[in-house]
This record gives structure tokens, sequence and C-alpha cells, in this order.
């Protein structure tokens, strides 16, 4: 029987963080924003009798990062049990990249800001392969960029990590990822960086997650079907074939990416920054006029 969401009501106190607002829920609960004396956070809560702790392993996971200085990631601000759930308090981001490449002109990213954020994003995932964990959900929803007020809207955050799996251990390994590996989290990176680059991907919405792995083989056989005119085909063909040439355990060749990608920055005669969203980048898309006004948002568990 599934467990009833945790509710909570703008004005309750959790210890000494006052709820202002609900950002959304997930399968295993809420997102709120909250406040106390030193600014706002995101509180993330989970009922105390759920079969699956999601909040207990992205704890871990963050409490991990933190001890290496990692880029990339939420602070945590304090975590606990009040009443029947237990709570996380943690930095609150901005928009996610989800919502930034739909406002952007024509659908995407312009080339040098998609460029740039996608080395920050591969980034995050090389941060978390090194303490010994897959993300196995890396989509511009689970990316965010920081808060304005923060001055940290060039800053990309990586966000939820309930499906994190360890991969160090070969048993855990092989029964929870079902073969999975770092190689797999830079693959949908790749796929990511397209869909920020050029727009929609071709199984953008097929729900039948079969059908979607019978097409990514199709458009593997044929990888240049999948760039757009938008995209640095010949550089991000040749990530595509360092990823495909990985076996099992090999550790991605990072660094090479990375040059790849800044490659195709000069290739193009683009620069990094400024970023799509930033002030004064409006002339890009009137609907980036929006982009930072609107509250701030923390993605789900």
């Amino acid at each position: 029987m599934a467990q009833q969401l945790v509710q909570l009501m703008p004005g309750q106190q959790v210890e000494r963080w006052t709820i202002e607002k609900k950002l959304g829920e997930g399968g295993f609960g809420a997102v709120y924003r909250v406040y106390d004396a030193t600014g706002r956070y995101a509180l993330k809560v989970e009922g105390v009798n759920e079969q699956i702790q999601v909040l207990k392993l992205e704890v871990h996971v963050l409490t991990e990062l933190t001890k290496r200085s990692s880029r990339h990631f939420c602070k945590i601000e304090d975590k606990g049990r009040f009443g029947g759930f237990n709570y996380v308090v943690m930095t609150l981001v901005g928009k996610s990249l989800e919502n930034l490449v739909k406002s952007g002109p024509g659908g995407h990213m312009t080339l040098g800001c998609s460029l740039g954020v996608g080395i920050q994003a591969l980034e995050a995932l090389e941060d978390l392969h090194q303490i010994g964990y897959l993300h196995r959900d890396v989509k511009p929803g689970n990316y965010a960029i920081g808060r304005p007020e923060l001055n940290e809207i060039r800053k990309v955050y990586i966000l939820d990590f309930g499906m994190c799996r360890k991969f160090t251990n070969d048993q855990v390994h092989k029964k929870y990822t079902r073969q999975r590996t770092k190689k797999d989290d830079c693959e949908s990176w790749l796929y990511m960086q397209i869909e920020l680059t050029g727009g929609r991907l071709p199984w953008h919405d097929i729900a039948d997650m079969k059908q979607v792995g019978r097409m990514k083989q199709q458009y593997r056989a044929s990888p240049f079907m999948l760039f757009t005119p938008t995209c640095p085909t010949n550089e991000l063909a040749q990530i595509l074939r360092i990823f495909d040439g990985l076996k099992y355990y090999d550790a991605p060749p990072y660094q090479q990416v990375y040059g790849l990608i800044r490659s195709a920055m000069a290739a193009n005669r683009v620069q990094e920054f400024p970023y799509d969203w930033e002030p004064g980048m409006e002339r890009n898309s009137i609907r980036y006029q929006n982009i930072l006004s609107g509250p701030s948002a923390h993605m789900l568990m």
C-alpha cells in the first residue's frame, strides 16, 4: 500500500525552518521553499515509513561530495526527523536546464551557452563518478542554474540522486544497476548535449522505453542523423565514438571530451559567456524576459 505524501502548509515550522511554499512533489516526497534568518533554502521531506528511503541516499551522496569539495552540488544546511517524516534542507537553486532550453531561441540554447553548460554538466558527473556513484537519470530536468541573488546564474548544479547506485562493489553493481556503467551516464549526457544545442531529440514524445531503445540503436547506426544544423557535428561525433569505444569498467576520458567541446567553441567562433539568460541577453529571444523574474524552483526527488 502506497504511503501518503507528507503535506506541509505555508507558515508551518519544521524546527527553525518556516515553510514558504511547495515547489513540487515526486513519488516519495515533496520539496518546499523555506527560510530562516540566514536566507531561503529548499526542504525535502519523506515519510519515515517509505519502503525506499530516497532521501537517505541523497544525503549520503551529498555528504560524500561535500567532503571532497566537489563542484556543482547543493550544500546540506540541516537534516533530521520531525514528526512522521525525515527532512533535509539544502541549497535553493534556480531554473532547470529543461525550462531554460525551452525558453531559448528556436527551442534550444545558443551554441556557446550550450557548450559551456555541457562542460559543467559533465564535470558534475565526473565528480559523482569519482566517489563511486552513477547518477542514472541524466537529463535537463535534473540540472539547474544557481540563483541570481547569490550571483550564481553561471553555475550549473546537478540534482536528484534517488536513482544513484554505487558501482565500485561488483556485486552491488550487477544487482542494482543492471550492468549500467559510467559510460551510460556519459552517453545520456551526450544526448542531453544534443538536446541543449539542437532542440528536441527524436524520441522526446515516445513513452515506450523499448521503442526508445530501438530508436537509439537506429540513430547510433547513423549518428549524423541525430545532429541538427546548430550542433557542432564533427566534435560531437568524435565524442560519440569515444564513448562507444569504452569497455565495461573503463573510466571515461573526461579531459579529452572537455577539449573537444572547447575545440567546438573555437571552430565555430563562439564564446561560453554570457549565458543566454544573463541580463542584457534578452535580445536572443523575448521569451527570456521572464527567466529571472519568476520564483526559484528546486527539482523533485
